[in-house]
């Protein structure tokens, strides 16, 4: 039950994410200029998109050998497109559906894989928060408006007033007070199995036996992120004088726009990239036609190779159960 109101909440601020991001659009007006894109960007963008699939496929079975673990490549692949996939249907659920599928075709232990992921994770993060420092060099100006725009100028960012800070404090102290009362918890030794096993993961890395092809399918995997989004900037007239800073922006604020747990980022990347287009001097409706346009290609790319390799991993898991 209480996974299906989650999955309802999800919908519903896909809906109200979408409802301010077109509203005072003339949504007739942006159906009619769909035909005007220039689709052989969109499919390009596709195409870039699966690659960063497949490179990121490939890169995890350098953390799995790290802790003694072999996958094949196909299945590593396929798991992890089936893990993007999740995530559209299902928001958060992906890393959870990706460890699954591996470990039923592979027999690989949940929370090394998981573990894996927390690393993949850090790693990701480390390098949004270099594109970030980057945006802010080429685009300061326009990053302080945008989040002026989500967030108000009034918004007051003293620590001691955030939600967040304050939540995680609360949870350290009682941690810290309460540890006696939860070690003698049945769930406490699972738990700690977990934590071991994610931590595991997490020292993997320095265990790597292959650091140069780790590093350059992590860089492999970003620049096919930053080329999929800059190369549908031909796709629409308004958009082709941007360069690729502009894009490097983009980048930066369409992933800051996945964050919200909206259905497949559904309104939420809508509303952020309109919002960042805007900034550096697009109008609202060719904004709006972008993030649509670069939306919807690689959701159908991520729908078309998931179900792909949903098929292809049912098949494998029904040999190995034989």
């Amino acid at each position: 039950m209480l996974k299906f109101v989650k999955y309802i909440v999800f919908i519903l601020i896909s809906v109200v994410l979408m409802y301010f991001a077109f509203k005072d659009q003339n949504l007739t007006e942006i159906i009619y200029k769909l035909k005007n894109i220039e689709y052989k960007w969109l499919i390009l963008s596709m195409i870039f998109g699966a690659i960063a699939i497949i490179s990121r496929g490939l890169r995890w079975i350098y953390l799995l050998n790290a802790l003694g673990y072999n996958a094949s490549k196909a299945n590593s692949i396929n798991s992890v497109s089936v893990g993007y996939l999740t995530n559209i249907l299902i928001p958060r659920a992906g890393e959870i559906s990706r460890c699954t599928s591996l470990q039923q075709v592979e027999k690989i232990p949940f929370d090394k894989l998981f573990g894996t992921i927390i690393l993949e994770r850090a790693i990701d993060f480390a390098i949004l928060i270099t594109l970030i420092l980057i945006s802010f060099l080429y685009k300061f100006e326009e990053i302080n408006s945008f989040f002026g725009e989500v967030f108000g100028q009034s918004s007051d960012s003293s620590f001691v007033k955030n939600p967040i800070f304050v939540s995680i404090l609360l949870i350290s102290i009682l941690s810290y007070l309460l540890k006696k009362q939860i070690k003698k918890l049945k769930f406490y030794k699972k738990i700690k199995s977990i934590i071991y096993g994610v931590w595991d993961g997490i020292t993997s890395l320095k265990e790597l036996k292959n650091k140069t092809p780790f590093i350059l399918h992590t860089f492999l995997i970003w620049l096919m992120y930053l080329l999929m989004t800059y190369i549908c900037f031909f796709a629409i007239e308004e958009t082709k004088s941007l360069n690729i800073f502009d894009g490097i922006y983009i980048l930066v604020i369409g992933g800051l726009g996945m964050v919200v747990p909206s259905q497949g980022g559904i309104g939420s990347y809508h509303l952020a990239v309109k919002i960042g287009l805007v900034g550096i001097g697009i109008a609202a409706q060719p904004a709006l036609l972008f993030a649509f346009a670069v939306h919807t290609a690689q959701t159908l790319m991520t729908i078309i190779f998931g179900i792909i390799s949903s098929l292809l991993l049912l098949s494998k898991n029904k040999k190995v159960n034989e």
